[in-house]
């Protein structure tokens, strides 16, 4: 018998050791990411137990309740990919156990709705689709799907470099461009905002006071790059989130108007792609290229994607309907 219970601050050394030891757990997971902004989201994270009391599953998550009371439960809205995080020792057929169990509690905990996140298979450490398939069996319906540009970085897979994209690395090399390393990130987060706001009127989902303290936290999984002139002012810079032993995200990627013509963003991405393929990582993902909950495609930020010889990877979100 499957039970399960909400997690509670006591819980936060065993949660995060568990994701340490899990089959798909990344940082993201971890109680000093997961609780930086723990006032704007209401954690309803879960644990799961077999009957031998042993821990199996956790359930990053939050929850929402209207207006009018009608309370849902998110796999958590703080993190770009959620799920189960599973247990090595985690059957097909006890993932299928999990689903009917957290149906039931929902129920219980009178939720309107469950919203499941699933957790792409390039994070994954060893195959972890168990979830896919309970969803389809206890009638888990597609309600959003987002599309994410992934360069496989495995010797085997041939990537194909768009030339514009070499002749930007020429044209950065020949400007004098240089690459920085853990550089501070205060000198990229003007970039990123001016650009964000300039081009889509948004800011970063992290402001660089959460984002410092993240890094803080974590300092071996959040660094930051930029591409620097002769006279040492950045144009370009990235923030890259090293997930785990297979994968490289970036979370930020940004260049000045220069930056743009010197083909600076050019040089760094491939710096990286180079860096982190000779290091033995298998991908490296530059997140979704969708607004309006993935119903509009931007068609020229994936392009740009593409030309670095990325592919599409699937950020897929599910809903049960519980009233």
């Amino acid at each position: 018998m499957m039970t399960l219970r909400r997690y509670t601050a006591n819980d936060a050394q065993q949660w995060d050791a568990f994701v340490e030891g899990s089959r798909n757990g990344t940082f993201l997971f971890l109680r000093p990411y997961m609780d930086y902004h723990s006032d704007r989201f209401a954690d309803h994270s879960l644990l799961f137990f077999d009957e031998k009391v042993t821990l199996l599953a956790l359930l990053p998550a939050n929850e929402v309740t209207e207006d009018d009371g009608t309370r849902r439960l998110f796999s958590h809205q703080g993190l770009t990919y959620g799920g189960l995080v599973l247990s090595p020792h985690a059957t097909a057929a006890t993932v299928l156990q999990m689903f009917g169990s957290l149906l039931e509690y929902a129920r219980a905990e009178k939720f309107a709705s469950i919203h499941y996140k699933a957790m792409p298979s390039i994070y994954h450490q060893c195959p972890s689709e168990d979830d896919e398939y309970a969803i389809w069996r206890t009638g888990g319906v597609l309600d959003q799907c987002l599309i994410s540009t992934t360069i496989p970085l495995m010797p085997f897979c041939k990537v194909e470099v768009e030339r514009r994209r070499r002749r930007g690395v020429t044209r950065a090399q020949e400007a004098g461009l240089t690459i920085q390393a853990n550089a501070p990130l205060q000198d990229f987060w003007p970039i990123m905002v001016s650009n964000l706001r300039s081009r889509y009127d948004v800011a970063p989902v992290h402001t660089l006071d959460e984002m410092q303290l993240l890094q803080q936290r974590l300092p071996a999984n959040i660094r930051c790059f930029i591409i620097r002139d002769r006279q040492g002012e950045p144009l370009a810079g990235a923030v890259v989130y090293i997930c785990n032993r297979r994968t490289v995200h970036v979370q930020y990627g940004h260049a000045t108007p220069e930056g743009k013509q010197l083909g600076a963003l050019d040089l760094l991405y491939l710096s990286l792609i180079d860096m982190y393929r000779s290091e033995g990582y298998e991908f490296f993902d530059f997140g979704n290229s969708n607004e309006q909950h993935g119903l509009y495609l931007n068609e020229n930020l994936i392009a740009q994607k593409e030309g670095f010889g990325g592919r599409g990877i699937a950020y897929k979100t599910y809903i049960f309907n519980i009233i």
